[in-house]
């Protein structure tokens, strides 16, 4: 079975072509820290999945958000199936999260940087069902929506900067602490005041050329000590039949263990 390739598009011209209803203009570098307002997080029961729509598909290609990512940020041309120019097939993706490569996207989600319960119970759950949907299928403001491995997804969950950073040891960390700032300066939400100490002391690690540690390592449970060795000695006592290995067999059988820490009485 035959592939149709679809060309190349220049880099994001697929996605912007699409004009996501009420999604703010890309906010100018550098950002400062003082524009994004501390707030607490009671609106986080307030937060429903389902209102924040699915992928659409607003220029009615066929194409859903997911699908028009998955095309935009390919590094070659993807394919379709053959009669289908809705779905991709194959392509070659870089994960910006972990740098590992996919062809297929099976194995790959769309990540929201700022996921959707943060920007929930940080002022968008007052927003309208047209804006929440708009921010669910943003594909206007940089960086928004990143085509990822679905494992670093799921690891990340819904995660600020204090909690989770990607794992990929370079400075894309500095990169994806410049994207949540700006995502949230664009977007008018509010931050934890954990996340903004989190994004200060990044920013400064960065500015000074270094790599912001993993949040994630430091918050993740302590590995139980290992068992200690059995100390030398024997650990049974045959008293009738014979040692095998750790334990007592009768005379009679043939052992079939190495030698262990059971010993003749």
């Amino acid at each position: 079975m035959t592939e149709t390739a679809v060309p190349e598009a220049p880099p994001r011209a697929a996605v912007e072509a699409r004009a996501a209803v009420e999604a703010p203009a890309p906010a100018p570098a550098p950002i400062q820290l003082a524009s994004l307002a501390s707030a607490g997080t009671s609106s986080l029961a307030r937060y429903q999945r389902d209102s924040w729509s699915g992928w659409r598909d607003d220029d009615r290609d066929c194409q859903d958000t997911r699908q028009e990512l998955l095309i935009a940020q390919s590094r070659i041309p993807v394919t379709f199936a053959p009669g289908d120019r809705c779905t991709v097939a194959r392509g070659l993706w870089v994960c910006p999260y972990t740098g590992e490569e996919f062809t297929s996207p099976r194995a790959l989600d769309i990540d929201h940087v700022v996921p959707l319960s943060n920007a929930a119970r940080s002022g968008g759950a007052d927003w309208s069902d047209e804006r929440r949907a708009a921010y669910a299928n943003d594909l206007r403001t940089p960086h928004h929506l990143l085509v990822v491995a679905a494992s670093a997804n799921r690891s990340k969950g819904d995660k600020g900067p204090d909690r989770w950073l990607p794992p990929i040891e370079s400075r894309a960390r500095c990169e994806y602490l410049e994207d949540w700032i700006a995502i949230k300066r664009a977007w008018r939400l509010s931050s934890s005041p954990e996340e903004l100490s989190a994004l200060q002391r990044g920013r400064e690690l960065c500015e000074r050329g270094g790599v912001p540690p993993l949040p994630q390592a430091a918050s993740a449970p302590p590995r139980e000590a290992a068992a200690p060795a059995p100390e030398a000695g024997c650990c049974r006592t045959c008293r009738k039949g014979k040692p095998c290995g750790d334990s007592c067999i009768a005379a009679s059988k043939a052992c079939h263990q190495p030698p262990g820490c059971a010993c003749a009485g």
